[in-house]
């Protein structure tokens, strides 16, 4: 009868251990320290997943540090601000280590940028500081085959960088000055981020890789 009393307390204590690790896991409580890593593949089109994932992991207190694995030859300016943004407070909180795989340039350099720390591999591609824009002019092939574009617009420049004629002087000095502000705001996060005057940034930030 004693034996049988002693394996019912075992039982039972076993029992209580089983439901108190299920609780721990059930309400995601921290089990010892872990680091997080968020993957960034691909062009960067949209920041809203990624910083989604950062804000989450931050947050936990289980989580010390982030690696972000990032593979990406950049793409659109903002949500590369955005995600850059998200990274540099973060990094107020917790050790944010960015791998570099591949490729990692112009918007996937910037936003390594303000991380903790930067680990690249002797063949990765990175850097490209610089901004591009890619107008087609297809002007000639309209004439060509003989069809024509009516343009009715209420502002001067509405159609500019519009695909179906060359771009007029004072247009090409207006695009040319917002993608000299976008290279400004690129070196300036870069030498943030990095901790280096932006003089010394501006020597190589003519779109080398």
């Amino acid at each position: 009868m004693k034996k049988f009393f002693l394996f019912l307390i075992i039982l039972f204590v076993i029992l209580i251990i089983i439901s108190i690790v299920t609780l721990l896991f059930q309400k995601n409580l921290p089990i010892g320290e872990k680091v997080a890593l968020i993957k960034i593949e691909g062009p960067i089109i949209d920041a809203k997943d990624t910083i989604d994932e950062l804000k989450g992991y931050v947050k936990d207190p289980s989580i010390k540090a982030i690696v972000i694995r990032i593979d990406s030859p950049g793409g659109a300016v903002a949500p590369s601000q955005e995600i850059y943004e998200e990274i540099k407070k973060a990094v107020i909180k917790k050790k944010i280590i960015v791998s570099m795989g591949s490729i990692a340039a112009s918007g996937g350099y910037y936003i390594a940028s303000p991380a903790t720390k930067i680990i690249s591999n002797p063949g990765t591609l990175t850097g490209s500081i610089g901004v591009i824009m890619e107008i087609p002019n297809i002007e000639g092939l309209m004439n060509k085959i003989g069809v024509k574009t009516e343009v009715i617009k209420s502002g001067k420049h509405k159609d500019i960088a519009s695909i179906f004629r060359g771009i007029k002087k004072e247009e090409r000095e207006i695009l040319q000055n917002v993608l000299d502000n976008v290279h400004e705001q690129f070196i300036k996060a870069v030498a943030e981020g990095r901790k280096i005057h932006p003089d010394d940034i501006r020597k190589i930030a003519d779109g080398r890789i």
